[in-house]
C-alpha cells in the first residue's frame, strides 16, 4: 500500500492517536498513515495524489474534505447515514463511509418487540441531515408505528422547544445520528427534560444508553475499523470503493433503570442474536 492515508480530524489528540494506532495494526506494515488536523489539511490539500485516501472523522471533517479535495478518495467514519447523505453530493471524488448507529429496520425490530404503546414516534432532526421522511414512514408502518417529524434549529432553546412540542402526542423520541443537534451539552438537556416528563428516547449510541436513553443499537470502534480496512484494501488493490454501509456486527444495549420503570420485558440474549443478529452488551464475541 504505497498511497498515503490521511486521518483528517478535529478531535482530541489522544483520541486520534488511539484511533490511528488501532488502524495501523490492521493495515500492512508499510502503510503511510498520517493524522492531520482539518486546518493543516486545508493548507496542504494541493499535495494530494490520485490514490491517496482521506479518512475523515465525523461529519465536519467529511464536509471539509469534500469541499476542498479534488484528488484521491474520501472515506468518512464515525458519521451518521443521514449526515453522510447530506454531505456526499458535495464531493467530486470517490467517497464511501462507515456509519455510526444502526439501520432503521434493526431499531424498529427491537422497538416492535418491547414497546406496545402505538402513539406516534417523534423524530427531531436538524438541517444537517438528509431525511427521507416518506421512506421512513413506509418502514415504520411495516412495524405498526407512525413517525412524526420536526426539523429544528440547533440552538439549545429551539431544540428544547421542539422536544416539548413533539411530546404533546408522543411518548418516545426516535433519534438519528445528528452531530449538530446533540453538541454542546444539548443531549444532556434533552435527557433531563425527558426524565422529568417520564418519557424516553431511543439513542444512537451506547453513550446515550448510559446517559438515559431506553436502548441503542450500534457498532463499537473495532467493528467500524474492520469495515474501514475493507474499504481501504479494496481501494488499494482494485481502485474502487465499496459502498458506504453500517458495520456487519451490531450490538444492542438497554438502560436497566428505564426498562424496569416502564415495565418493558426484554428478549433474551440468545433471542436477540438468533432473531435480529444483534449481540447484547454482556454477550458479544
Amino acid at each position: 500500500m504505497l498511497a498515503t492515508i490521511y486521518v483528517v480530524h478535529d478531535t482530541e489528540e489522544s483520541s486520534v492517536r488511539s484511533l490511528t494506532f488501532q488502524l495501523s495494526k490492521l493495515l500492512p506494515e508499510n502503510t503511510r498513515l498520517m493524522p492531520v488536523r482539518s486546518a493543516l489539511f486545508i493548507q496542504n490539500v494541493s499535495f494530494l495524489k490520485d490514490d491517496d485516501v482521506m479518512v475523515t472523522v465525523g461529519a465536519d471533517s467529511f464536509r471539509l474534505a469534500c469541499s476542498v479535495a479534488s484528488e484521491g478518495a474520501v472515506i468518512a467514519v464515525f458519521i451518521g447515514k443521514e449526515e453522510y447523505l447530506n454531505i456526499q453530493p458535495q464531493c467530486s471524488i470517490p467517497v464511501s463511509g462507515v456509519f455510526s448507529g444502526a439501520p432503521l429496520d434493526k431499531r424498529l425490530n427491537i422497538l416492535e418487540a418491547i414497546w406496545f404503546d402505538r402513539k406516534p414516534l417523534a423524530v427531531i432532526y436538524s438541517d444537517h441531515l438528509f431525511v427521507d421522511e416518506q421512506e421512513m414512514m413506509n418502514l415504520a408502518d411495516q412495524h405498526g408505528f407512525i413517525f412524526r417529524f420536526l426539523k429544528t434549529e440547533t440552538d439549545r432553546l429551539s431544540v428544547l422547544k421542539s422536544v416539548n412540542f413533539v411530546l404533546e402526542d408522543s411518548e418516545l423520541i426516535f433519534s438519528l445520528v445528528d452531530t449538530q443537534l446533540y453538541k454542546n451539552g444539548i443531549a444532556q438537556d434533552i435527557l433531563r427534560l425527558l426524565f422529568h416528563k417520564q418519557k424516553v428516547i431511543i439513542g444512537p449510541s451506547f453513550a446515550f444508553v448510559r446517559a438515559g436513553s431506553l436502548f441503542a443499537v450500534y457498532s463499537d470502534s473495532e467493528a467500524k475499523l474492520k469495515a474501514l480496512v475493507e474499504r481501504l484494501t479494496m481501494w488499494d488493490t482494485k481502485g474502487v470503493l465499496l459502498e458506504a454501509a453500517y458495520p456487519d456486527q451490531l450490538r444492542v444495549s438497554f438502560n436497566s433503570y428505564l426498562i424496569k420503570s416502564h415495565g418493558v420485558v426484554l428478549p433474551s440474549s440468545s433471542y436477540l442474536k438468533d432473531k435480529y443478529g444483534l449481540c447484547s452488551e454482556t454477550q458479544c464475541e
